[in-house]
């Protein structure tokens, strides 16, 4: 009894993965899924209690462990003076980066399901939530070391961080092989920090 019930739970998730991949949450249907899944739509509701309860499992653990990181990252380098912040903050983002890529690349379906088909669920401001970390971090860093400043302001650094983000997650929007991400972002970032230069 107990691996037919452990059969039938795998059964949903396969078909559910597949729906929400193909359609999207908007256009998934649990019908669909529990009539591939060889269930009912009963039997999804005894196991989640709607369907972005679903969506959830698939991608929730991995945009906390995407937060997690890179808030540590930001925490770690603004708890530095701030001659040693101007020094190792170009090499340690571009470690953050990579790290994070290669966690991306390890669940990429899950993540392409965060970035292409989250519309409609808690899940689809994960780039804009990315983007107001990195703006609150970048302009607490450019207030303690950059003369120009007064230059540019929080809208201005929010939109270049939202834009930066965009640009990155396109290796999962183009299903980029992991060798073709890396170059692309490497790209990405110098010619995100050229930009920069101008205001630092």
């Amino acid at each position: 009894m107990a691996l037919w019930v452990e059969e039938a739970t795998e059964n949903i998730l396969k078909a559910a993965k597949a729906e929400f991949m193909e359609r999207g949450f908007l256009n998934a249907s649990l019908r669909t899924i529990a009539a591939n899944a060889k269930t009912s739509p009963r039997s999804i509701y005894t196991r989640f209690s709607n369907k972005e309860e679903l969506f959830a499992y698939f991608v929730n653990s991995h945009t906390k462990h995407f937060f997690e990181t890179f808030k540590a990252y930001l925490e770690s380098l603004s708890g530095k003076p701030v001659q040693q912040q101007i020094v190792t903050r170009e090499g340690e983002s571009r470690h953050c980066l990579y790290e994070l890529t290669d966690y991306l690349y390890e669940y990429f379906d899950e993540f392409y399901l965060l970035i292409c088909c989250s519309e409609g669920t808690e899940f689809e401001k994960f780039i804009e939530e990315l983007a107001s970390i990195e703006a609150e971090h970048t302009i607490r860093f450019i207030n303690n070391i950059s003369v120009k400043a007064k230059e540019i302001d929080y809208d201005f650094i929010h939109f270049m961080s939202r834009a930066f983000f965009d640009g990155y997650f396109e290796i999962v929007r183009h299903r980029y092989d992991k060798d073709k991400a890396v170059r692309y972002i490497d790209k990405l970032i110098k010619f995100n920090e050229a930009g920069w230069s101008q205001f630092l």
